[in-house]
């Protein structure tokens, strides 16, 4: 906090403050107007005793002159003397200045006593109040003149029972026995319990004992009676208004309670009127619902089907991907799911309906071991104008994503005995394929050319035109983007070029003449 008691503070007599009313705490010596101003507290001007330094401002006071202060008012709130200043502090804010307590503790100070030649001590002020104590065991009141035997005595005395600070309530000690401040006379008598006292006396509930007291006092009383009735009438004719105030609003309510209450009225009849008409609904409601449920169910179906015709292949030939491979991989090692279903594809627009079934983590004997992979017939809208049983080749490619065409294929032929391959009865037939058709371990491998980004990618041909089995691998090298048509006829080009090449070799086979 910086040290901002070098402003002079204010004489007593230049204060607009009343502070004859509130006691001094501060040490009153000889030639105080010699002290540094710093040293002299704000309230009392005299030199500081138990030094307090105001948070707000800097200033310092008496910690006494202080809490005097703060205890007069209800919020505990003091505001700075020094002019220009005007800052408030709460009691709760100030705090104890125990370094400036040590810088007065050796000022020099001269007992006050020494103006009227009774005494001649000069000392240290930590001294002064232990030279007061021994020596001056007479301390007067400022106020009243009146003299004590020690300084709590006369602390008490200014505090609590000075008369020309305090004064007793008349109606003591029905009302109060305790002194009150002067400046707070008036705003006691106007108190609850003062008032209540008052008209209990005049009531005859209390008698007050016979009072000596002068003239004065009885003008003084009267006078305060006068003023006390005034205030009383005043504060009742407020009453009154107050009174008639409230019951014009309380008749403003009732009405505004009867308008509410009649709109409270027509809203239940309209409830009720809404009530009755949603029970008239209820049966139209109930017999349209089971017609709503399978309309949203056909819708749901169409919309099933449009999806899985979006990206349909009637080629007989079906590309496959299949992304979260790890996570799928975990599912059937852990059985939550053991296998996966590739979507539906057709052999032609009105041919036969397939599907695959692929078990990441093997299936049967090859469990742990091999990625198994499986071919379905479905049952399909066009199976009665087609020939059964099913017997065409049905091929497995699992493609390598490096672009070095090291794709796994593996193909197999129909058991045309087997009931997987006759004409569907129910949903789908058994499955049917190759139990063993890649090694688990070298799909886990962390860097093989199968997996990319957690994907892989199968691709099922069906052999619908006996396609050579050495066609494969250029078949597997065509681009997927290119239309079907467009792979066929690049297929049909390279297969009549292989058959050139292949008759142009034969051609050029030297003959070997037989030797007799």
């Amino acid at each position: 906090m910086v040290d901002t008691n070098n402003t002079p503070p204010r004489s007593e007599s230049d204060s607009s403050l009343p502070t004859s009313s509130y006691p001094k705490y501060g040490y009153e010596v000889d030639t105080i107007e010699d002290i540094n101003p710093r040293f002299k507290c704000i309230f009392c001007f005299l030199v500081i005793q138990n030094a307090i330094q105001l948070t707000e401002c800097g200033h310092r006071s008496c910690r006494g002159c202080f809490e005097v202060r703060a205890a007069a008012v209800a919020d505990e709130n003091v505001e700075c003397p020094v002019d220009g200043c005007h800052a408030t502090t709460n009691k709760s804010q100030i705090m104890p200045d125990r370094a400036f307590n040590r810088e007065l503790n050796v000022l020099t100070v001269t007992c006050k006593y020494r103006k009227d030649k009774q005494c001649n001590w000069i000392g240290q002020l930590k001294d002064y109040q232990s030279h007061l104590d021994e020596i001056h065991v007479h301390y007067i009141c400022s106020e009243c003149n009146e003299r004590f035997t020690s300084q709590a005595i006369l602390n008490e005395h200014i505090t609590k029972t000075c008369p020309v600070i305090f004064q007793a309530c008349p109606l003591a000690p029905f009302c109060t026995q305790e002194m009150i401040r002067k400046t707070d006379y008036s705003n006691h008598l106007l108190t609850e319990k003062h008032q209540e006292t008052t008209i209990k006396i005049l009531l005859g509930e209390y008698h007050l004992p016979e009072s000596s007291s002068t003239n004065e006092q009885d003008m003084e009383l009267n006078t305060i009676n006068k003023e006390l009735e005034e205030k009383t009438s005043e504060k009742i004719n407020d009453l009154s208004k107050k009174i008639q105030k409230v019951s014009n609003e309380t008749i403003q309510l009732n009405n505004d309670f009867i308008h509410l209450n009649e709109r409270l009225n027509t809203l239940i009849q309209e409830l009720n009127n809404f009530h009755i008409t949603m029970n008239e609904r209820i049966p139209i409601k109930q017999s349209i619902q089971p017609n709503q449920e399978k309309l949203q169910k056909d819708i749901e179906q169409l919309q099933q089907r449009c999806d899985n015709n979006e990206h349909i292949s009637t080629d007989g030939t079906l590309t496959w991907r299949v992304d979260h491979v790890s996570e799928k991989i975990a599912d059937a090692q852990s059985e939550r799911q053991t296998s996966i279903s590739s979507p539906i594809f057709y052999s032609s627009p009105t041919g036969y309906k397939m599907r695959a079934r692929l078990f990441l983590f093997g299936d049967g004997n090859a469990r742990r071991t091999h990625v198994s992979l499986f071919f379905s017939l479905m049952k399909g809208e066009y199976d009665a104008v087609l020939k059964w049983p099913f017997h065409f080749k049905v091929t497995f490619c699992l493609l390598d994503q490096t672009g070095n065409n090291r794709h796994i294929i593996d193909s197999f032929y129909p058991d045309v005995k087997s009931s997987s391959f006759q004409r569907p009865r129910d949903e789908a037939n058994i499955a049917s394929g190759i139990p063993k058709f890649f090694p688990l371990p070298m799909l886990l491998q962390d860097d093989n050319g199968y997996v990319r980004e957690d994907t892989i990618y199968i691709k099922i041909i069906i052999a619908l035109n006996e396609t050579p089995k050495m066609m494969l691998p250029f078949m597997l090298t065509l681009n997927p983007a290119l239309p079907s048509y467009v792979q066929e006829n690049l297929i049909n080009q390279e297969i009549a070029k292989r058959q050139q090449q292949q008759t142009i070799a034969g051609n050029n086979t030297p003959t070997t003449p037989m030797t007799t």
